[in-house]
């Protein structure tokens, strides 16, 4: 279970910061560790594609996240410029 919080986690971080080739490393050293550290062979494979599919969606929410914040910094830096301009005037 904690692998898909995790996942999920790293998932939205990278989209915040990289991106979309940054998901093969992610999803590799991930399903390494996932396999490093449980047993039994359906459990694993079930982790492994959960794992996967959570740090895609997490990727996905990340680069929202952050084009929607470049959005509203450009809009209040916009404001904040035509306000300083108004009191100039």
């Amino acid at each position: 279970m904690s692998f898909l919080i995790i996942g999920t986690i790293v998932g939205i971080l990278l989209g915040l910061r990289f991106k979309v080739f940054v998901l093969v490393p992610a999803t590799l050293i991930t399903g390494c560790a996932i396999v490093a550290t449980m047993h039994g062979g359906k459990t694993i494979a079930f982790t492994v594609l959960a794992t996967t599919v959570l740090i895609q969606i997490g990727y996905v929410l990340g680069c929202v996240a952050h084009a929607y914040a470049n959005v509203y910094l450009h809009q209040r830096a916009t404001l904040d410029h035509q306000l300083s301009k108004s009191e100039h005037a």
